[in-house]
């Protein structure tokens, strides 16, 4: 045996090599698929959602914060009628979490591949315990299309189906029209720009301004009887000043608050106007850029007249009275737009790619889709109480995998005969 050894010895090295190739090549594959690792340092977090439905724990899903990955789901479990949400974070890309913190369930692709999009919250807030839970209040599901049309009565989706086709008619052949528009409005907006600018730069001055008259408004507002009551007995005192001795008595006793109130009052006014002129100074060149806007805005009404009266005319006409249904579905829809116009990006994108069939006997991604998904109901068909599991079998004859190795297939006898394995 050992002679056989020392004559295959660099086989031997050759099948060693391999071995700790194939270790470390499968070590990085299973470090690439988010294999957790039991030793590294993370603190768990959980969030408690109205429904996690396409979320499977366990299959590395990201936790992120502003689009950077911090950590993975980890488990979830149902408690109180709530899905409760165990994230696993790594404490060196998110420090800590804090008491408002809030969470969004966000679909990573449209097969419903779900992710956490986490906001840690603010400091004034405090840091969150060790056993935190995020509230439902602060958390939110996604927001499928089909929902959204759902919440919509027959009526209102006839008369928002009516205002898409509407519009669409209205501005079918008015490209031109509407970017002319568009480029007439230029002037107007960079000069808007330059105003929002000038009142921006002086918000702080805007806002003393601000408490200044309210202080002024107060203070007027709470003397106004003794105000009153001066006038009144100065009438009186020119009229029978030797007569009205106990008028006159009361109205001197009242004059110094009354005087007091004043003198605060100007010297208020005194602040007002040491702020008001700079504000008023930054307004001028504002002013003088007006003109050229106005005249522009001219050119804008008289190409933008007939648009008016020819289309839009008629389907404001039309649209009053659905208008006044619109409001409460305005408002729903006006929260959801921003997420639901990135998600239709993200559909529109991978539709696209998923369509597009190149040239040649290679075919695209839809024609491989149903194989996928074939292939993989088959491969996570098994499941009990913890989700899907993985099924797969090897098969293997010792045999044959001897007698494939050649020269070293005498040697290969030789060790593994005395091993239970093989025989």
């Amino acid at each position: 045996m050992l002679k056989g050894i020392r004559d295959n010895g660099k086989w031997l090295a050759v099948i060693a090599f391999l071995m700790i190739t194939a270790t470390v090549a499968g070590g990085y594959i299973l470090v690439q698929q988010r294999l957790p690792n039991p030793f590294a340092d993370r603190y768990e977090l959980k969030a408690e959602f109205s429904t996690t439905a396409g979320l499977n724990p366990g299959l590395g899903q990201a936790v992120n914060v502003a689009g950077v990955r911090v950590g993975t789901i980890s488990s979830s479990e149902l408690k109180d009628g709530l899905a409760v949400v165990k994230m696993q974070v790594d404490p060196g890309k998110l420090k800590t979490v804090y008491k408002d913190a809030h969470a969004v369930l966000i679909p990573n692709t449209p097969l419903k591949d779900m992710l956490i999009e986490l906001s840690p919250g603010t400091p004034e807030a405090g840091d969150a315990p060790d056993d935190f839970t995020i509230p439902v209040a602060r958390t939110a599901p996604p927001v499928d299309s089909d929902e959204l049309t759902a919440a919509l009565d027959v009526d209102t989706r006839r008369f928002f189906q009516v205002l898409v086709n509407g519009v669409d008619k209205g501005l079918d052949g008015r490209g031109a029209d509407l970017q002319a528009l568009l480029k007439t409005l230029k002037p107007t907006a960079q000069q808007l720009r330059q105003v929002t600018g000038a009142l921006a730069s002086r918000r702080k001055e805007l806002r003393r301004l601000v408490n200044s008259m309210a202080i002024l408004t107060k203070a007027t507002a709470t003397k106004d009887s003794e105000l009153a009551q001066v006038i009144d007995s100065g009438n009186a005192t020119v009229q029978a000043l030797a007569k009205q001795d106990d008028a006159l008595r009361a109205s001197v006793q009242k004059l110094p608050g009354a005087l007091q109130t004043t003198s605060s009052t100007l010297t208020n006014l005194r602040q007002f106007s040491q702020q008001a002129a700079p504000t008023l100074d930054g307004l001028v060149p504002v002013l003088k850029k007006l003109n050229p806007a106005l005249d522009a805005a001219d050119e804008l009404a008289v190409k933008a007249e007939p648009v008016l009266r020819q289309d839009l005319r008629p389907l404001v006409r039309q649209l009053t009275p659905v208008a006044k249904d619109l409001s409460p579905t305005t408002r729903d829809l006006s929260a959801v737009t921003p997420a639901l116009t990135s998600a239709f990006k993200v559909l529109t994108y991978v539709t696209n790619e998923l369509a597009f069939n190149p040239e040649g006997d290679n075919e695209g991604y839809l024609h491989w889709l149903s194989w996928f998904a074939h292939n993989g109901n088959s491969f996570t068909s098994t499941q009990d109480a913890n989700g899907a599991g993985w099924r797969g079998l090897i098969l293997l004859s010792c045999n044959a995998a001897v007698d494939s190795l050649g020269p070293l297939a005498a040697v290969a006898k030789q060790v593994l005969g005395a091993s239970p394995v093989c025989k």
